[in-house]
């Protein structure tokens, strides 16, 4: 039930940060979505505290599982007391928040270890979609070099614009 109830309130976040990028909202309802900000750091914070204190008298404990270092980093940098020079970082923080639903899900856990157990073999991916972006862009200039100069004059034009389209 706890942990549910941390998935729900993970969710909550990701809905007010969301509502937080429309300025109309935030000029109406700024207070409320502080609010809602707040007690949701709240219960972050306790989550944490509980936590810490299931490992006691060993809280160190705690810190040896990786996702809980993630989890308390987070909520660390939301409880700093910044000021208005450092509100990027805060928001940043806050947008973070919503990465903890990897922690809540194992299965997610699991995913996110496999990705990062398989970064040194990204190199070889990265090759082969260099390849294949080189020979499209190859291809797109013999193909669409006299119709759209612009965009496929040139074989530099022609891979970017086929990434531009991709991404």
């Amino acid at each position: 039930v706890f942990k549910n109830a941390i998935i729900a309130v993970i969710f909550l976040v990701a809905v007010v940060v969301g509502l937080e990028t429309n300025q109309a909202l935030v000029a109406k309802y700024g207070q409320i979505l502080r609010l809602m900000d707040q007690i949701i750091l709240a219960i972050f914070t306790i989550e944490i505290l509980l936590k810490l204190c299931a490992k006691l008298p060993r809280i160190w404990n705690f810190f040896l599982d990786p996702w809980n270092v993630f989890d308390f980093f987070i909520v660390a940098i939301c409880l700093l007391p910044l000021d208005a020079e450092f509100a990027a970082v805060l928001r940043l923080a806050r947008t973070l928040r919503v990465l903890r639903l990897v922690t809540a899900l194992p299965k997610l856990q699991l995913l996110v270890g496999t990705l990062l157990k398989s970064i040194p073999s990204m190199g070889y991916v990265g090759l082969l979609l260099s390849i294949l972006f080189y020979i499209y862009g190859v291809t797109a200039v013999f193909f669409f070099a006299k119709a759209d100069p612009l965009h496929f004059g040139t074989l530099g034009d022609a891979i970017l614009t086929l990434f531009g389209v991709i991404t």
